[in-house]
């Protein structure tokens, strides 16, 4: 039985690396025992989101005009998890809470996950569109 190789685009890369940097970060700071950590989350939770949000503009705001013609369902459980990260992300930058550094990094992950494993299944499948065929075929 012959495995199929997952492929990712440029853009899902791009997303992978600033999510992957944006862990880094979360878990540098888990390690780092300090005393005094409450800036430190400030600092954290504003990388993440900064991370968080190149990320998603790199991956999905050039295919955004797809995204609003797909899955609704897709559209809303990951409109919902942007929310909760925004919101997780300003309560950790507002009030230094790390809970919700955690929940700021936990939905990050779950969001990259989700729409890099629907990228990598719809680079799979034939284009139903024989136009959009022809603007991704190389020149």
């Amino acid at each position: 039985m012959r495995r199929k190789a997952v492929h990712l685009s440029t853009r899902d890369w791009v997303a992978t690396c600033f999510v992957a940097v944006a862990v880094l970060a979360f878990a540098v700071w888990l390690m780092g025992a300090d005393s005094d950590r409450s800036n430190d989350v400030r600092i954290i939770a504003a990388i993440v989101l900064a991370l968080g949000f190149v990320a998603s503009a790199s991956a999905v705001v050039p295919g955004f005009d797809a995204l609003l013609h797909g899955s609704k369902v897709y559209l809303a459980v990951t409109s919902l998890l942007g929310l909760a990260a925004l919101a997780a992300g300003m309560i950790a930058l507002l009030a230094e809470d790390e809970l919700a550094l955690a929940v700021l990094i936990a939905t990050t992950l779950v969001l990259w996950a989700v729409s890099t494993l629907r990228h990598s299944l719809a680079a799979r499948q034939p284009s139903a569109d024989p136009a959009a065929t022809r603007r991704s075929a190389p020149a």
